[in-house]
């Protein structure tokens, strides 16, 4: 698992082969998302390449993640009891991207909320 830092503070956990998550961060509609979401109001990502770092999970997050997954087995949109929002890749990525899911590690706001 890998773990997307923006700025520093990660963001999400990733759950792919290194490849298909750097993969990930090449794909238009996932760099569109991480412009368009917001947490307390505020972008997730400028636009700035420099910014988003790729790393490997800590054990942490991992643990995180899979209690994310015991929770809820079919992942959604919806964030759990920890206000984490965990995605299914298969949304509006990628078809070729099928087999990454990935687990926001920071309160994402709804829609209008901000």
């Amino acid at each position: 698992m890998f773990t997307l830092e923006i700025n520093g503070t990660p963001v999400a956990v990733i759950r792919a082969s290194e490849e298909r998550a750097r993969e990930l961060l090449d794909v238009e509609g996932f760099k569109d998302d991480l412009r368009t979401m917001t947490s307390e109001g505020k972008p997730l990502w400028s636009g700035d390449a420099a910014a988003l770092k790729l790393r490997p999970s800590t054990e942490d997050e991992v643990e995180t993640f899979e209690d994310a997954m015991d929770d809820d087995e079919e992942f959604d949109d919806e964030p759990d009891d920890s206000g984490t929002k965990a995605a299914d890749s298969a949304d509006d990525t990628d078809e070729d991207l099928e087999d990454v899911d990935i687990l926001f590690l920071i309160d994402i706001d709804e829609e209008g909320e901000h």
